[in-house]
């Protein structure tokens, strides 16, 4: 087993990081059907955690909450404790300001930090949005950024909507040639949907809602 541990917090004037308490954080596996390795028994990841109310794929990660600094810890299994073990399996880390951090569980007990995962261990943050609900169930907003390398981003809700919600979309200029681009949502589900921009080399900002 390995320990990722970090401090979820914001910079402040004096240089140091201020930690956020009572923040949900979610680690969670590329795959429904992975069997994990516990103390030499193994058993199948398909029971759902009842303390995540999202996509039914987010409900067999593992749910974490900051404490009064803003730490967090999570323990997952390597790659020789998962089945199937090849290709090797990923995680996610899905953070409260939406941002998704994936890649292979590193071998060793850590505890490994977010600088470590990135930087030694090639974990990448993904062109995925996580975001926590304004009115749960009914209204959910936020901003996705275009830094000219992907024409898509998809949106996760924390909270899933009764229904297919409504979108709309509204997009900054490109911060390097001053144009509007085009742009378009799909797959709209109850649990989050897709966002479209043309040119793909667009660079800056989306907004979005989502509401019943």
């Amino acid at each position: 087993m390995t320990e990722i541990a970090d401090v979820y917090g914001y910079r402040v004037a004096g240089g140091t990081v201020t930690g956020v308490a009572s923040q949900p954080i979610l680690a969670v596996p590329e795959s429904a059907t992975m069997v994990f390795d516990y103390a030499g028994t193994w058993k199948p990841n398909t029971t759902l955690n009842p303390l995540i109310n999202a996509d039914i794929a987010l409900r067999r990660g593992v749910y974490m909450l900051t404490d009064p600094t803003g730490a967090w810890s999570v323990t997952l299994p390597e790659v020789t404790e998962s089945q199937p073990s090849t290709p090797e399996p990923k995680w996610s880390l899905l953070f409260p300001d939406g941002q998704v951090l994936t890649g292979v569980v590193p071998a060793g007990p850590g505890p490994y930090t977010v600088h470590d995962l990135v930087l030694t261990y090639a974990w990448v943050w993904a062109s995925r949005v996580y975001v926590a609900p304004v009115v749960a169930g009914s209204f959910a907003q936020g901003q996705v950024s275009f830094a000219g390398a992907s024409a898509s981003a998809s949106i996760l809700f924390a909270s899933a909507f009764a229904t297919p919600p409504f979108i709309s979309l509204t997009p900054s200029i490109d911060s390097v040639d001053s144009t509007l681009p085009k742009v378009a949502y799909a797959n709209v589900t109850t649990t989050g949907f897709d966002i479209y921009v043309d040119p793909a080399t667009f660079t800056g900002t989306v907004d979005w809602q989502a509401r019943l």
